[in-house]
């Protein structure tokens, strides 16, 4: 199944936060499986999102 997340954006995202959140941790790369897991937490929030979105309108809001 193809990735729904940008790895490099990902990967770029995550560094920033650990350098302004985490000044003191020389945090300089992130792992593959670091990767997967936030893919599949985020297919499951969609997942979620999608099952408890109500049967009216054609659009997709999350409230």
């Amino acid at each position: 199944m193809a990735s729904i997340l940008n790895n490099a954006a990902t990967k770029k995202f995550i560094l920033a936060k650990f350098r302004s959140l985490r000044p003191g941790m020389p945090i300089t790369r992130v792992s593959k499986d670091a990767l997967e897991k936030l893919e599949a937490q985020l297919r499951a929030t969609i997942i979620f999102e999608v099952k408890r979105h109500p049967s009216l309108g054609k659009t997709f809001i999350i409230s």
